[in-house]
């Protein structure tokens, strides 16, 4: 794109929005964010109040026709991001879409095929791939350290789960489908690219253990007779997420009748090259970190993630009491370095005028993981994941 600044619009603007917009990609001297839309002008108004004399829109058609733009980074609720993502590929902007990709896997698949022709970068913001710890388990794996996997688990250890998912919307199947969806497939994404194999069956069986109960659906965290004492009171006007924004949250029991989205569960994988994984996803943990286990024919490798990035990698070698441990590099940034990392990368492959769309096979196969789980676990049946011929551009 020669010296020409990057015009980035933002569609959807919660917290996660404001954050791209206003510690992330406007960071960046070769970006500048042009334009704004969400359906709420209450929303737009207060962006604006963080980001400044921005042109914002509730209608996305004048969106997408704003001067100067030329990529846009969604940020919507799940259920919009398919329909988000067509109209921005249909007008031929380049696209970062938060994960999860979609909430069905048809959905997935049609943005891919929509991709085709449009000559512009697709990617999916499954931003942990470009922390160090897991670019680092993924070159020892590749190098062949622990040979061909073919068994493994993975776990989301979400001590958060309470205060993130249960005092809104997201404590609702029909508005985020399950929390493996809205949270596991960063995790899940990781599986599927250390494993480098696509999933065929899923097996699912989850449970709400700890959260959900009596409480009137109405009653909220400000108005509690046990506000100070309760460890999942949260206060509306400001609360810090992981990836350090300040957002305004909703405070609504976490033990109300309508929860329905399972605090637990266990998903088991079978993978086209014969890999066999498990992921444990529990949203009342003491701790909230990541943990990647695999076993290959030569050996094993342990991986540990937090946000404080204690990184650890420990491998085992089969036949001998040879025991090698890694201790990655910090990086600057929200998840491990991961969120400017893919920025830059979105950034570079937008500079570079060609059309890509790199991990976006793994994204889908996350979502699809994610998806057939919540089915499996409602029906007590395997689910399998339909395959997807990726385009010849790809």
């Amino acid at each position: 794109m020669d010296n020409k600044k990057i015009g980035i619009g933002i569609i959807g603007l919660g917290g996660r929005g404001v954050y791209f917009a206003g510690k992330v990609f406007s960071r960046y001297s070769d970006c500048k964010i042009v334009g704004l839309h969400d359906l709420a002008q209450s929303k737009i108004d207060a962006a604006r109040n963080v980001l400044g004399d921005i042109p914002g829109t509730t209608s996305i058609d004048e969106f997408l026709a704003m001067p100067g733009l030329d990529a846009v980074i969604i940020c919507s609720p799940d259920h919009a991001h398919a329909e988000n993502c067509l109209k921005v590929l249909a007008a031929k902007k380049h696209v970062y879409l938060e994960k999860p990709m979609a909430q069905k896997i048809e959905d997935c698949d049609k943005m891919i095929d929509a991709w085709v022709g449009t000559d512009v970068v697709f990617m999916v913001g499954l931003e942990l791939r470009y922390c160090s710890l897991m670019q680092d388990m993924k070159k020892i794996i590749e190098s062949g350290e622990i040979g061909d996997i073919k068994t493994g688990t993975v776990i989301d250890n979400v001590s958060v789960g309470g205060n993130y998912y249960y005092h809104g919307n997201r404590r609702r199947k029909e508005y985020i489908k399950s929390l493996i969806l809205e949270k596991g497939t960063h995790s899940l994404d990781l599986a599927n690219w250390l494993v480098n194999s696509s999933p065929r069956k899923v097996y699912c069986s989850g449970g709400l253990d700890v959260f959900g109960g009596n409480e009137p659906n109405d009653k909220r965290c400000r108005d509690c007779e046990k506000k100070n004492e309760c460890p999942y009171f949260v206060n509306y006007k400001g609360f810090q997420m992981d990836y350090d924004a300040i957002v305004q949250k909703d405070d609504l029991c976490v033990y109300a009748e309508e929860c329905d989205v399972d605090d637990n569960s266990l998903v088991v994988i079978d993978y086209d090259s014969g890999a066999r994984i498990c992921y444990m996803e529990c949203h009342f943990t003491p701790e909230y970190s990541r943990e990647f286990m695999f076993v290959g024919t030569k050996g094993k490798i342990h991986g540990f993630y937090n946000n404080e990035q204690e990184f650890k990698i420990t491998v085992w070698k089969r036949h001998t009491r040879k025991i090698d441990v890694y201790l990655p590099e910090k990086r600057s940034g929200g998840h491990g370095g991961g969120d400017e990392g893919i920025a830059r990368d979105f950034i570079e492959k937008v500079k570079a005028g060609k059309p890509a769309m790199p991990g976006i096979l793994g994204a889908r196969d996350s979502a699809a993981i994610a998806i057939a789980a919540a089915e499996s676990a409602e029906t007590g049946m395997p689910v399998l994941i339909p395959e997807k011929k990726m385009p010849v551009e790809w």
